[in-house]
């Protein structure tokens, strides 16, 4: 349906966040074809006018409950990267807000799990890239003590010159 017509287009995100609609549905949609969009320079416009008048009514919004689950997940994740690096932090973020909005419909396990398993992705990424970085500061270590016997040995041999 991606429609070329007269009026304002939103970004992706700009979109969710006016009409409260998770990136994902809406990405959902525009495979669908379910709702007005353009494609230029590698980004999604959707035309600025509510779900109801595309072809696909919107959902009400979820119960607090939910809402509250979605928030502890991410204030766990708050939590498991403060002290990760700046590149993790972005990462994690980047996950929060991949996080895909509970349906009414769902069951509060199913959702649970669904975050549980996005937590256990991300914190694997993320300690992998923590074990990557070890293993370089080993080498780095390796190389700095192998560099302090050689300087110790060149200023033995000096020593030894002086006398």
């Amino acid at each position: 349906m991606n429609v070329e017509m007269n009026g304002s287009w939103l970004p992706l995100m700009d979109y969710s966040t006016k009409y409260r609609i998770s990136v994902s549905t809406l990405r959902r949609r525009i495979k669908a074809d379910d709702i007005r969009f353009r494609f230029e320079d590698g980004k999604y416009f959707i035309m600025d006018e509510p779900m109801g008048t595309h072809q696909r009514v919107h959902r009400p919004s979820q119960e607090s409950e939910d809402l509250a689950l979605v928030g502890a997940h991410q204030g766990m994740m708050k939590e498991g990267t403060e002290m990760a690096s700046s590149k993790d932090e972005v990462k994690a973020q980047d996950l929060a807000e991949k996080t895909v909005k509970v349906n009414k419909d769902e069951p509060i396990l199913t959702a649970a799990n669904k975050l549980l398993n996005e937590l256990k992705k991300a914190y694997t990424q993320i300690l992998q890239e923590k074990e990557e970085q070890i293993f370089q500061l080993k080498d780095e270590v390796t190389d700095l003590k192998t560099l302090v016997r050689v300087l110790e040995s060149e200023n033995d041999r000096l020593k030894g010159f002086k006398q």
